[in-house]
């Protein structure tokens, strides 16, 4: 309530007016307002000098208003369950409260004659979706979101730790180890979060999982500048992932007739290409990270395929494949 006050009465607003409106003590209203300024930007300002300030977003922070039809609507609300994992998070919220107001656009009335269908089109941001992969539950990890987010988008250095530490006894150290990075983007990926970062201990750009991070911490009052040659599309690789890596493995498989549409009528990665033979068998290459992550990402792939591929490059890759089939089928032979 506080927001759309001052949304609605842009040369602002003083405590006293806010109180008013809102039936709550100036007290409280400055606690809101240092709330509401952890989600975008206010300034006080003196209308002459000695008179009461007045509170009000800054001009730069307002909202400006976009045209939009009701097939762009249809559309950006189709999306909105991507945005689930972030639930809980006051990034969530702003992306929530710009998503109710696209729905009103979308449900506005028409124009249109009952003779063209006007009930066709009711409710049609319920009945065209997009479902992505089950997100995983951070709405405990709130704060950890918004942190992650906020120097990702200030350019704040960030620290944490992660639990990618090994002890002496090859068991995963149980807090993980202290990490400075240079956060340069957060990508939503099958229902989880991950941060491609430049971590500045290492002297390395590498993917950190949010799962893995704690205590997150941005210091505003540490800087970074992005580099001027870092790409976000270099780091993804479709259904296979958040990754990179110095050196890119060439995967060549070929797969039997039965399993051609499948293969052709999903672009698992960017750089997929497919080649046909008279026989109806499909080859499909692609160049890949030297990414673990990766590599366990492509091989659950193939497995779905059963006796109907076959991996010809690389052959670490093959042989691997290999003797998970003959594990599985050991497993039946029991």
């Amino acid at each position: 309530m506080l927001r759309e006050k001052l949304e609605t009465h842009a040369a602002g607003l003083t405590l006293e007016d806010l109180a008013l409106m809102l039936r709550i003590t100036t007290r409280s209203v400055r606690r809101y307002l240092r709330e509401l300024a952890l989600v975008t930007e206010l300034e006080s300002i003196a209308v002459r000098p000695g008179a009461v300030h007045m509170w009000r977003i800054k001009p730069s922070e307002r909202g400006r208003a976009v045209p939009l039809r009701r097939t762009q609507a249809y559309t950006l609300l189709a999306a909105r369950r991507v945005f689930d994992v972030l639930k809980g998070s006051a990034l969530f919220d702003e992306i929530d409260v710009t998503l109710r107001q696209i729905e009103q656009v979308a449900r506005r009335p028409t124009a249109r004659t009952p003779a063209r269908g006007e009930a066709a089109d009711a409710h049609l941001e319920d009945r065209f979706a997009y479902v992505p992969p089950m997100a995983r539950a951070y709405a405990n990890r709130s704060d950890d979101i918004d942190e992650a987010f906020r120097a990702v988008a200030e350019l704040c250095v960030l620290r944490f730790r992660y639990a990618d530490a090994r002890s002496s006894d090859g068991k995963e150290a149980p807090r993980g180890v202290r990490v400075t990075c240079h956060p340069y983007a957060l990508v939503l990926h099958g229902g989880a979060i991950a941060c491609v970062a430049r971590d500045v201990d290492r002297g390395a750009t590498r993917v950190f999982v949010f799962d893995r991070m704690a205590d997150l911490e941005a210091n505003e009052q540490e800087r970074f500048e992005l580099p001027p040659d870092f790409s976000l599309g270099d780091w993804l690789h479709g259904d296979f992932g958040v990754a990179g890596g110095a050196r890119a493995v060439k995967l060549l498989v070929e797969f039997e007739p039965a399993a051609a549409d499948t293969v052709r009528a999903r672009r698992v990665h960017p750089s997929q290409r497919v080649a046909v033979a008279p026989d109806g068998r499909v080859r499909a290459s692609m160049s890949l990270p030297e990414s673990a992550e990766v590599l366990e990402r492509v091989k659950a792939w193939l497995l779905g395929f059963g006796a109907a591929v076959r991996v010809l490059e690389p052959r670490a890759l093959a042989e691997d494949l290999a003797r998970e089939l003959r594990r599985a089928a050991e497993r039946y032979e029991e």
